[in-house]
């Protein structure tokens, strides 16, 4: 018999945690942070299994809301391997000692763990986070593995991030095996910097663990969003704005570079603009990706008006000029350094913020994105007078049409039921039509700590 248990991801984006109990170990899958206003107190209450007694993790990507509490796990006595990719693992190990570092200032300064969390608390420390790093096991992608008797696994690109995964796991079931799919985030088909999902690989899991985040959407086209993109820029600093571009530090941030570079190449944007990149982080991240996607010195992403912001002193001295892009953390402009370019400039008539990927409820991107005039950053209430943009093109997750290419390698006879993750309840509800449009009948939307059992 084999058990599910739904910690995180479910009706909610965020969290994501999979525990799956089979006749020869206990092991997860992601071990998420929760993020946003409803579900963030999670991330301070225990495990409701016991950690300890689990074997392994299988680590779909590096973001926070699929790595963010593996040092959590760890300090609950988890001491197994934690299996990823290798590009996975460099990514995952900044993610968590930057999540661990937050984490102690707020603590050290007696402020809330959270935004939306009334406790002065740590999930995990800088410790733990380190011990965590060294569970980290690399594996190569497409190569199936026997991780233990009776338990064999496969890592296949997923499109979404660099070293991103959909993870197969083949189970010993009492005298049979059964294939499990985790699809991890799925990208688009065509993403602009790594590979998207294999259109041609095929294989007949009995269960589908999917992403829903965008089901029953379509993306706009990404190029339309570089020329809207380019547009703003243009008219900002023509009427001697910033633009401000609230930027994630990982694939995103990568990707608004490359396209900048593009714009200023093909002479559509000043060469001489200065374009910031105001985030150590993303900085770090952005070596990782220069080291895997290239085998020379021109790089892909740098130009030479890009500059670096390092000091916080000196993001502070780039607030004072004009004439200028911005790309700063975070990118739901829920902290990060993105916040005092936002309580300095969004008052200002003259300038534009440019939010480029998923905005949270609760966030105050989502409120900008939602038209809010009024917006309060810490204990200051700024009014907001700038030209407030959301641009949908630039997703680095996959869209319905995305969703249903990848499914369809994995149609068959065989398929017993498709759970739908990863999602908010709307989403994956309109997810299951499309799939019942294209035969998949057998989808189910699990509940937050249910427990499913796997024929």
């Amino acid at each position: 018999m084999i058990e599910v248990e739904f910690y995180g991801a479910a009706k909610t984006v965020t969290g994501s945690n999979y525990l799956v109990k089979t006749p020869e170990a206990t092991f997860i899958v992601d071990c998420g942070m929760f993020q946003g206003p409803e579900v963030e107190g999670r991330n301070l209450e225990p495990y409701e299994y016991d950690a300890s007694k689990v074997d392994f993790v299988l680590l779909t990507h590096a973001h926070i809301d699929h790595s963010g509490m593996l040092p959590k796990l760890y300090k609950a006595g988890f001491r197994g391997k934690i299996y990823a990719t290798s590009n996975t693992i460099q990514i995952t190990e900044l993610l968590l000692f930057d999540s661990a570092k937050i984490q102690e200032s707020n603590y050290q300064s007696g402020n809330f763990y959270g935004k939306y969390t009334q406790k002065v608390a740590l999930a995990y420390n800088s410790s733990d986070a380190e011990q965590t790093i060294r569970l980290l096991q690399p594996v190569q992608f497409d190569e199936e593995f026997e991780i233990m008797p009776g338990i064999r696994t496969k890592f296949l690109h997923a499109g979404h991030i660099l070293g991103a995964a959909s993870i197969e796991v083949t189970i010993a079931n009492e005298g049979e095996e059964r294939q499990i799919m985790f699809s991890g985030d799925i990208g688009r088909v065509e993403q602009p910097l790594i590979p998207g999902f294999d259109k041609d690989y095929k294989s007949t899991p009995d269960y589908i663990f999917i992403e829903a985040l965008y089901g029953g959407l379509e993306h706009p086209k990404r190029s339309e969003s570089i020329e809207e993109m380019v547009k703003i820029i243009n008219r900002t600093i023509s009427r001697g704005g910033n633009a401000y571009i609230p930027a994630f530090s990982v694939q995103r941030t990568q990707e608004i570079l490359k396209f900048l570079k593009d714009a200023i190449e093909a002479g559509d944007l000043d060469k001489d603009i200065p374009v910031w990149l105001d985030s150590p982080l993303a900085q770090k991240v952005s070596k990782i990706y220069t080291a895997a996607l290239q085998h020379n010195e021109d790089s892909i992403f740098y130009f030479d008006s890009l500059r670096f912001v390092n000091r916080y002193s000196q993001s502070r001295g780039i607030q004072k000029t004009t004439g200028q892009i911005v790309l700063a953390g975070s990118g739901m402009a829920d902290g990060g350094r993105i916040m005092n370019h936002l309580t300095t400039g969004l008052d200002k008539k003259n300038n534009s913020v440019i939010f480029v990927g998923y905005q949270a409820a609760g966030t105050i991107g989502r409120e900008l994105t939602d038209g809010h005039k009024e917006i309060t950053i810490g204990k200051t209430k700024i009014h907001v007078s700038a030209d407030i943009r959301y641009l949908h093109g630039f997703s680095s997750h996959g869209d319905t049409s995305d969703y249903l290419q990848w499914i369809k390698r994995h149609k068959s006879e065989k398929l017993k039921k498709v759970f739908l993750v990863h999602a908010e309840e709307d989403r994956s509800k309109a997810l299951d039509l499309e799939l019942d449009q294209i035969g998949i009948m057998e989808s189910y939307i699990p509940d937050w700590k249910e427990k499913v059992t796997l024929e």
